[in-house]
């Protein structure tokens, strides 16, 4: 949505509260657009996710 920015430890947060939801894929961003999408991509390396995938937005 425009105008809202989360941060990396919010995202992350909202990753892992969707996974538990049972979300299938999660957009994580678009890591070639900007440093905290990409890290976003690096630090869920660290998780290892129950139901979701995630993927880049489109």
């Amino acid at each position: 949505m425009t105008g809202i920015s989360f941060t990396l430890n919010d995202k992350v947060r909202i990753a892992l509260m969707l996974d538990d939801l049972g979300v299938d894929y999660i957009e994580g961003g678009w890591p070639g657009s900007n440093p905290k999408d990409a890290e976003f991509f690096r630090v869920m390396r660290n998780y290892s996710l129950s139901h979701a995938k995630l993927a880049p937005s489109a």
